[in-house]
């Protein structure tokens, strides 16, 4: 086995919360993402505006063949356990050279807009923090929304993330940074 089968195998696992199951993406994955990129209240604060069904496919195949190279980091479809549908993603990547304070890794979640409301991003976005911590042992993670987008703030509040740092892209585009650090583990003394 490869050492990159090995990590996949280690760090891209199924994850359970009481509601969902969080699975690495798969092929089957293209239609319900081509959907979330076509719907222009989920890409409000997304991207810069929904695609067309075209482009929106495309980017969705794209989206699940780079996920599909991810050994570490990559997405995670947010599944409901009673029914089996698709909330959306939430997801672990490296930050871009935004214009931001560091090029750490951050916690990200897409959710189509029937699941809105629900605490599903709460509870996705809250195990995958914790396998951050736990099974990949970051020291720090960061996330990165669009000012203005209040849901996703409270989300990231509620999950202890703290905000940072404001700052503005090259496009003009306002981002708020937030940041958690890994909760200190403490060990009882030896008597």
């Amino acid at each position: 086995m490869d050492i990159e089968e090995a990590w996949r195998r280690k760090y891209r696992i199924d994850l359970e919360t009481p509601r969902l199951i969080l699975r690495p993406l798969i092929a089957e994955d293209v239609d319900w993402l081509a959907d979330l990129f076509t719907d222009p209240e989920v890409n409000r604060f997304l991207q810069d505006d929904a695609c067309p069904p075209e482009k929106a496919r495309r980017t969705a195949e794209a989206v699940v063949y780079l996920d599909l190279k991810r050994c570490w980091f990559g997405c995670w479809a947010i599944q409901d356990k009673a029914t089996g549908n698709v909330h959306g993603w939430t997801e672990l990547s490296k930050l871009r050279p935004w214009s931001g304070p560091s090029d750490e890794i951050a916690l990200s979640y897409v959710l189509r807009r029937a699941s809105w409301g629900r605490g599903i991003a709460t509870e996705a976005a809250g195990r995958l923090l914790r396998h951050a911590f736990e099974a990949q042992q970051l020291e720090r993670v960061m996330a990165v929304i669009m000012a203005g987008n209040t849901a996703s703030k409270r989300v990231l509040e509620k999950l202890g993330m703290r905000a940072i740092q404001d700052a503005e892209s090259s496009t003009g585009t306002n981002f708020e940074y937030f940041q958690i650090d890994a909760p200190i583990v403490r060990q009882n003394p030896v008597q």
